[in-house]
């Protein structure tokens, strides 16, 4: 039986290794949404740093569990149903305790008052989010009331072995999430995009049995706590396909896009 919805994650599971949404990949979507099934991006990027994806998709994708589950929202217009509140003092606060923790721990931030990001944190990303690296990410956030997006990363220490490390640094009240790249995001307790996925099914009716889901790294984990039916593709992070029903094929193989075509064929 076909799900009625396929959430899936960007970087790492539906993109290739070179960033791209294949034309494979979107006949793909398509045909899924065309089959009557609700089809989501799951990914840690905010929707303005997908917005070259959600574009090539089409009518491939609906909504949007973006910002590791920080904002809901429909797509391709990225019109916030759901939000999770993060105040900017908190942020900063949460930059101030990391550099105390570690000087050489880099950041990046958005906040209503635009986005600055430290040197090296271009060259983990998958798309260049733009703009020039500046000495100190919290220059310019003056007055600023909402954060949307807090990342961390190291010189030498990897994002995993940073989520184990900076929870005891920054408390209970923060999370410490991968972000798809070799970098962590920050974000308030009781945001992941599992709890972001959940609310969306809430809120279209929609039974998380009834819900597969594609993964590749640690940040999908609380999704596939959700969902029904849970697919690794075969370059994901041991513990991901671990948890997962099934492998499929990797994202240099769309292995996403393979796995919808044979559950289309069996309908």
């Amino acid at each position: 039986m076909l799900p009625r919805l396929i959430a899936t994650d960007l970087d790492g599971t539906l993109l290739s290794p070179s960033g791209e949404l294949t034309a494979r990949t979107v006949a793909a979507l398509q045909a899924a949404t065309d089959a009557g099934i609700t089809v989501v991006f799951a990914s840690g990027r905010p929707p303005f740093i997908a917005a070259r994806e959600i574009e090539a998709a089409g009518r491939g994708v609906q909504y949007g569990v973006m910002a590791n589950g920080t904002i809901v929202c429909t797509l391709p217009d990225a019109t916030t149903l759901h939000s999770v509140s993060f105040d900017a003092p908190v942020a900063i606060d949460a930059v101030r305790a990391l550099r105390a923790h570690d000087p050489a721990i880099g950041v990046a931030l958005a906040t209503d008052r635009g986005f600055t990001a430290e040197a090296g944190f271009r060259e983990r990303m998958p798309i260049d989010p733009g703009g020039d690296s500046v000495p100190d990410a919290l220059v310019g956030h003056d007055g600023a009331t909402v954060a949307i997006k807090l990342l961390a990363f190291h010189p030498t220490r990897t994002a995993h072995e940073l989520i184990a490390e900076l929870p005891a640094v920054l408390g209970p009240d923060l999370v410490v999430a991968h972000m798809g790249a070799d970098a962590v995001e920050v974000a308030p307790a009781g945001a992941d995009k599992g709890i972001g996925l959940q609310w969306l099914l809430a809120h279209l009716g929609i039974d998380g049995a009834e819900a597969l889901v594609f993964g590749d790294e640690i940040n999908d984990l609380p999704m596939f706590a959700v969902a029904g039916r849970r697919v690794a593709v075969a370059n994901a992070h041991p513990a991901v396909s671990d948890a997962a029903d099934e492998v499929t094929e990797s994202n240099a193989d769309d292995g996403v896009a393979r796995h919808i075509e044979r559950l289309l064929s069996h309908a």
